[in-house]
C-alpha cells in the first residue's frame, strides 16, 4: 500500500478506527501528521469520526486516541508476560522449541519429556568433557560423525543459508554443558525482548532467570554436572599457545597463595648431554606476570613436575588413609555454616510470605472502605498501588532467597558413593585424568617460599 501511495495510485485511506491503522503512537503520528499530507492522501477513521480533510473536534483528539491505543498494547503485553511468568515459576515449559534433549508431551504442551535420541548425545558430550576433551575437540568429533545439531534435530529454520549449517559450534556445546535443565531444573527467561515494541531479543542476566527445581526428568546426574561445572571454573587457567601445558594433569587447579590468582605455565625445550632434547615446564603467578612493573606480587617460580609429584604422593597417602580407616563417609563435606544459612533463608521466606498475606488482607479492608464510602476512589487507588508494589518487592526477595538456597544445595553436592568410587579409581590408577583429579582436589596454593597447600573436596581427619 505504501508503494501505491508513492506511485500516487491512492488518494484516500479508510479504516474502521484509528487502532486499525496502527497502535504505535509515534509511527501513527508520522503517517497521519506528515506522510499522508505530504502525499496528498486523505485519512478517515469511521467509528472515531476522524477525517483529515475536515476540521472537526474529533481530529483534535487524534493524538490522545493514538496514545490510548499504544497504552492498550502495553497493558496487554504486561498481562501476558505476567501470565507466562506464573507458568514458568510453576514448572510449565513456555516456548516454541523444547530444549535439546527434550520434547513436548503429546498430552500437555507445557510438559517436557526426554527425547532419547538427543539425550544420548547430551550424555556423551558431558562424558567427553569430563574425560578431558576440550569443547573444540567435542565439536570436531560430533561434526565428523555428522551428528545432527540442535537446530537440525528440531527442524528449526535457523541459518540454513549459512555455510556453517550442520557444524557443531563451541557456543552450542558450552550452553549444553552449563544448562541446569539436564539435572531436572527447568530454567527459562534466559533471553528477553527489549520492550513490547521491539522483536529483538537480548540475553537476560542470570539472577533474572526463572528456575523450577525438579520440574522435568533429569538426563545427567548431579555428580557429573557438578564435576563439569568445577572443570569449567578451573579451565580459566588454560594457555592457548602451548598444547603441552593444556594437557597438564593439574591445569587450572594451581593458585598463588598470596594474591589468589592462577598460575600460568610455559614449556621450554633444553638440550642435555644425558637425555638429549627434553621439555621442562615452569610456572609463575599470572598476576605478577601481567603486572611486573606495578610489583603487585612476586614470581613464585616453580617447576611443574615437582609440584605434580608432591601433590599426587600426598593425595595417594590421604586416600589410602581414608580407605584403610573406613572413615570416609563420616568425614565428607558437611558445612554447618551453610546449613545455618539455609535455615535463616527459610525463616526470612516465611516472614515475607506472612507479610504478603497481611498486605492482601489490608487490600481487602481498603476495598471494603471504598465500598462503604469511607475513602475516595483516588485514595483507594493510591493505597492499592502501594500495597501491590510492596507485595511485588517481597516476592522478588523470596525469589532471591530461594536462589540462594538452591545454590547452597547444589554447590559441590557430591554423594558418598561418587567420592569413594573416584578415590578407588585414583588408587588403582584407572583412567587417571584431569577430571579424576579435579573431582578430588578443590585447589592447590603455592606460597612465596614454594610451600604447597592442597585443599580437598572432602574433609580431612
Amino acid at each position: 500500500m505504501i508503494k501505491d501511495c508513492e506511485n500516487k495510485r491512492i488518494n484516500m485511506i479508510i479504516t474502521k478506527d484509528t487502532s486499525r491503522l496502527g497502535r504505535d503512537h509515534i509511527e501513527f503520528g508520522f503517517y497521519v501528521e506528515r506522510y499522508f499530507p505530504e502525499h496528498g492522501i486523505r485519512y478517515v477513521a469511521v467509528n472515531d469520526g476522524i477525517d483529515t480533510e475536515s476540521n472537526t473536534s474529533a481530529n483534535d483528539m487524534l493524538v490522545f486516541k493514538s496514545a490510548f491505543n499504544d497504552m492498550y498494547v502495553k497493558d496487554i503485553s504486561n498481562k501476558l508476560r505476567s501470565s507466562l511468568y506464573v507458568k514458568k515459576r510453576n514448572g510449565q515449559f513456555v516456548g516454541a522449541y523444547a530444549p535439546y534433549g527434550y520434547k513436548k508431551s503429546d498430552e500437555d504442551k507445557h510438559k517436557l519429556i526426554i527425547n532419547e535420541e538427543e539425550a544420548i548425545v547430551v550424555r556423551r558430550i558431558f562424558n567427553m568433557f569430563a574425560s578431558g576433551l576440550s569443547i573444540s575437540k567435542i565439536c570436531e568429533v560430533l561434526t565428523n560423525e555428522k551428528v545432527p545439531t540442535p537446530s537440525i534435530s528440531k527442524n528449526m529454520n535457523i541459518g540454513q543459508n549459512n555455510f556453517h549449517y550442520g557444524v557443531w559450534s563451541t557456543r552450542t556445546v558450552d550452553d549444553i554443558l552449563k544448562n541446569p535443565n539436564y539435572i531436572g531444573n527447568l530454567t527459562q527467561c534466559k533471553q528477553k525482548k527489549i520492550n513490547y515494541k521491539s522483536k529483538k531479543r537480548i540475553h537476560n542476566v542470570q539472577k533474572n532467570w526463572i528456575t523450577a527445581l525438579n520440574a522435568i526428568p533429569r538426563i545427567i546426574d548431579d555428580s557429573l554436572f557438578n564435576l563439569v561445572e568445577d572443570m569449567f571454573k578451573s579451565n580459566k587457567n588454560r594457555t592457548k599457545e602451548d598444547g603441552i601445558t593444556n594437557s597438564l594433569l593439574l591445569r587450572g587447579l594451581i593458585f598463588c597463595k598470596e594474591c589468589k590468582h592462577t598460575f600460568g605455565f610455559r614449556a621450554q625445550y633444553q638440550d642435555t648431554k644425558k637425555y638429549g632434547k627434553v621439555c621442562r615446564i615452569y610456572g609463575n603467578c599470572n598476576y605478577w606476570a601481567k603486572r611486573k612493573k606495578q610489583r603487585v606480587c612476586t614470581p613464585h617460580s616453580v617447576k611443574y613436575n615437582e609440584i605434580e609429584d608432591v601433590v599426587l604422593e600426598q593425595l595417594k597417602d590421604l586416600c589410602n588413609k581414608y580407605i584403610d580407616s573406613n572413615e570416609l563417609k563420616n568425614n565428607l563435606i558437611k558445612s554447618n555454616k551453610l546449613q545455618l544459612k539455609k535455615e535463616n533463608y527459610n525463616i526470612e521466606i516465611l516472614k515475607l510470605e506472612n507479610n504478603i498475606n497481611i498486605l492482601n488482607k489490608k487490600i481487602g479492608i481498603c476495598y471494603n472502605d471504598k465500598l462503604d464510602g469511607n475513602i475516595s476512589l483516588d485514595m483507594y487507588k493510591r493505597t492499592y498501588n502501594n500495597f501491590v508494589n510492596e507485595i511485588k518487592a517481597n516476592e522478588c526477595k523470596i525469589d532471591e532467597f530461594k536462589r540462594k538456597i538452591y545454590n547452597i544445595e547444589n554447590n559441590k553436592t557430591y554423594d558418598d558413593d561418587f567420592l569413594i568410587n573416584r578415590i578407588q579409581k585414583f588408587l588403582n590408577m584407572e583412567n587417571s585424568s584431569r577430571s579424576l583429579i579435579a573431582s578430588l582436589i578443590d585447589r592447590i596454593e603455592i606460597s612465596e617460599d614454594n610451600k604447597i597447600d592442597i585443599y580437598y573436596k572432602f574433609k580431612i581427619i
